[in-house]
């Protein structure tokens, strides 16, 4: 039986029109639609969940669902001075990633929300983690959180340190780039992607600083 006379496995009712490499096999637009990083756990090469993203995008842009941007963090005098730290961030979050395959972005999100709250807590002379609650959360924040005590207390005494409103200008840059992103479907890793991409193009010895922000917004 040809795909265009199947019935999608998951409604059993239309017609499986399209091939889903998540689920090995065909299904219907409207259940790739409805159900991509919702109930269907979505590889990031799948041309149909690109041609999705792409229209969630223009339909945000057209109905001006946009998130607050806080301005002088995408300020690129704010990201030449603080291009290492926020590299570094990304980077542990990709490598996050590798490790851990479950990933979402919503997971990112809360990971950045709770290491502000840490760091507010610090500036505020009271020292608190706000670790979460999950395991692959604390896993991610357990990187994090590793990488930034270490850029503040470095082995190099004449390293530069970052202050504190430094790190969480950082972490609020980095958690407005999660943002940008589809927050309706809970499996979205839309961010992650978008991050692994930047990483890839800064490991090829291009600047980051005049690739980010195209990679960034939508």
């Amino acid at each position: 039986m040809t795909p265009s006379k199947r019935k999608c496995p998951l409604c059993e009712a239309r017609k499986a029109k399209r091939f889903c490499p998540a689920k090995q096999a065909h299904i219907c637009p409207v259940c790739c639609g409805q159900k991509r990083e919702v109930e269907i756990d979505c590889p990031a090469d799948c041309v149909y969940l690109h041609s999705g993203r792409e229209y969630e995008r223009s339909r945000r842009a057209r109905l001006g669902e946009r998130e607050p941007l806080t301005a002088r963090l995408w300020d690129r005098s704010f990201q030449a001075r603080h291009m290492e730290l926020l590299t570094g961030l990304w980077a542990t979050i990709h490598e996050s990633r590798s490790r851990s395959p479950d990933l979402v972005d919503g997971d990112v999100r809360e990971v950045l929300e709770r290491l502000a709250r840490t760091y507010r807590t610090l500036e505020g002379g009271i020292y608190y983690d706000h670790v979460p609650d999950t395991l692959t959360q604390k896993a991610l924040y357990g990187s994090l959180k590793s990488l930034l005590d270490k850029r503040r207390k470095p082995e190099d005494l004449s390293a530069s340190t970052p202050k504190t409103g430094d790190v969480l200008d950082c972490l609020q840059m980095t958690l407005e780039m999660a943002n940008l992103s589809d927050k309706s479907r809970p499996r979205s890793r839309e961010f992650l992607d978008r991050l692994s991409t930047m990483v890839s193009q800064s490991a090829k010895e291009q600047s980051p600083l005049e690739d980010s922000p195209k990679i960034v917004l939508p």
